[in-house]
């Protein structure tokens, strides 16, 4: 029997399983490795540290998906990839030893580099995780004045949870930013539009902001936290009483030896998502060296893309399909400030910019929706 493996059960892992899975005769076995059994709706972590959902309504059990449409789910971590050989070395809770494989797709997802940045993990919450997302909540709990700073750090490449976060404790602290007990700051390490992969959305965005009274910071390259201030390249000394900072970002140095990696670790694919110098190999996902922010929705189609030129190799035909590297997201300010923002990266002949309050219900729809289809 010839085998698909998959590494990584996020966004990218999970659908290119589906995908996989429909298209695919039975002579192919598919495996899906990942280091943790449930599946997180990571859009939904502002809402989670919110209170305004569970943990069990944004996951679910990732091996019993799986197995439902017929995809082995091995509980485990790559420990290597043996380049000529087509084998995977993987240890875990289900496996120890060698998988061997005839297509390969790497969807392993970013590392969140912490020790960038001094102080980060002393200091500094963040909200991408459930249990991260949670220490957070319990800390706006507790919360009833001073100076709340939400941001992100240099090469953290997610800046829509920076603006979700900020609104939704402005919407919480109303009456306490109009008499100034709470201050709420968002910074940013680049220019909003450098953070947005080059969309020009400063108008709307500010304008959002300033009418949440949030104040806001550009260029502010976040190099060290201390307990009371954080610092930056450019000489800021920022004081806060309660810190959410999205870390930086890296891809995954265990890949480093097979060549296939640029400087920060990110696989190097082509727009079929192919990787170079590695036999039927494809990535996806947030390890893949595209520039500008890594999104759920990318993942998603980076993933079929990827499935889709499996499956034609599998079938004897060329693999053609293309991905086009664009942002589709909505910012949800809760109301009328909500932003819908669909802007193609490698190029800047798509570029549409919507407003209003119903992107707001769009985005609740969508997620729904996404979360029952996917369960």
């Amino acid at each position: 029997m010839a085998n698909i493996l998959i590494i990584g059960g996020g966004f990218a892992g999970l659908v290119a399983a589906e995908k996989l899975a429909a298209s695919v005769d039975r002579s192919y076995q598919i495996t899906l490795v990942a280091p943790n059994r449930n599946f997180t709706f990571l859009p939904a972590l502002v809402e989670l540290a919110l209170g305004e959902c569970e943990p069990v309504d944004i996951s679910f059990d990732l091996a019993q998906k799986l197995k439902n449409i017929g995809v082995r789910f091995v509980h485990g971590e790559l420990i290597r990839i043996s380049k000529g050989l087509k084998k995977a070395v993987v240890t875990g809770a289900d496996f120890n030893g060698e998988i061997s494989y005839d297509f390969l797709l790497i969807a392993m997802g970013r590392r969140l580099a912490t020790e960038k940045v001094g102080g980060f993990f002393e200091h500094s919450h963040h909200i991408l995780g459930v249990n991260a997302a949670a220490r957070f909540g319990k800390a706006l709990e507790s919360f009833q004045e001073g100076t709340i700073v939400i941001g992100m750090c240099p090469s953290a490449r997610l800046p829509v949870p920076v603006c979700e976060t900020a609104f939704a404790l402005a919407r919480r602290f109303g009456p306490k930013l109009e008499d100034g007990t709470v201050k709420i700051k968002a910074i940013f390490p680049e220019s909003l539009s450098s953070a947005f992969g080059g969309a020009d959305l400063h108008k709307q965005l500010e304008s959002a902001f300033a009418k949440f009274k949030i104040s806001v910071l550009y260029d502010v390259p976040v190099t060290e936290i201390t307990p009371t201030e954080l610092r930056s390249a450019q000489k800021h000394a920022i004081g806060y009483d309660l810190l959410m900072l999205v870390p930086p970002f890296r891809g995954q140095a265990i890949l480093n030896d097979l060549g296939i990696t640029d400087s920060e670790d990110f696989v190097l694919v082509d727009d079929r998502m192919k990787i170079q110098g590695l036999s039927n190999a494809y990535a996806a996902g947030d390890i893949v060296a595209f520039s500008g922010p890594k999104f759920a929705h990318m993942a998603v189609r980076q993933a079929e893309v990827a499935a889709a030129n499996i499956a034609l190799a599998i079938a004897g035909d060329e693999p053609n399909r293309k991905y086009y590297h664009e942002i589709a997201a909505v910012i949800d300010a809760g109301g009328p400030e909500s932003i819908y923002l669909h802007y193609g990266i490698w190029d800047d002949y798509l570029h549409r910019l919507k407003q209003g309050t119903f992107w707001t219900w769009a985005k609740e729809m969508h997620d729904t929706l996404w979360r029952a289809r996917h369960r």
